[in-house]
């Protein structure tokens, strides 16, 4: 189960506007958040379709990230009411951009879809989220809310196999988080 090299990811979300200017406020699931600032294009998926944005000026405001966002000719978002037509939608950029990760690290989503093995070979579900948590990432695994499976190597999560397209875990079905 291999990733296709230029898929997209997604590494943020636009959660509002910020000011009359075409600010928004920016979600990131990098890490560390500022991160997202790094790609100089972002592909914003909304419902009325994709466009190709630019962050031209972003800073920590409050409890996350505000930016200005620019378009591919050079123009401006500018005001409220164009901002506010990105409001939900997804940041994605290109999986080509992502820096190589060290030996052994995975993005979280590439765990996305991956068949979930738990003791004694039971097959558990596939991974359809993973969810953000103080202390460790966790797999939710199925439909919500779905079985939850804490993403602690060695412990819990015993491999991560991308090429198989499966993670084995030390985990059952009637275990509850």
């Amino acid at each position: 189960m291999s990733r296709r090299k230029d898929a997209d990811v997604v590494l943020g979300k636009i959660r509002g506007v910020f000011g009359v200017r075409g600010w928004v406020r920016v979600e990131s699931f990098t890490d560390p958040a500022e991160n997202l600032l790094d790609y100089a294009r972002w592909r914003v998926s909304t419902r009325s379709g994709h466009r190709i944005l630019c962050p031209q000026e972003g800073r920590w405001h409050g409890p996350g990230l505000i930016v200005q966002l620019g378009t591919e000719d050079g123009g401006l978002i500018a005001d409220r009411d164009a901002a506010a037509a990105l409001v939900n939608a997804e940041i994605c950029v290109s999986r080509t951009e992502l820096p190589a990760l060290p030996e052994g690290e995975v993005y979280w989503s590439d765990l996305v879809g991956l068949r979930v093995i738990g003791i004694d070979d039971e097959a558990l579900g596939n991974v359809t989220a993973v969810l953000k948590n103080p202390a460790h990432p966790i797999l939710q695994v199925g439909a919500e809310p779905g079985l939850l499976i804490p993403f602690v190597r060695g412990a819990i999560v015993e491999s991560v196999d991308l090429e198989r397209g499966e993670i084995r875990v030390q985990w059952a079905s009637d275990y509850a988080l």
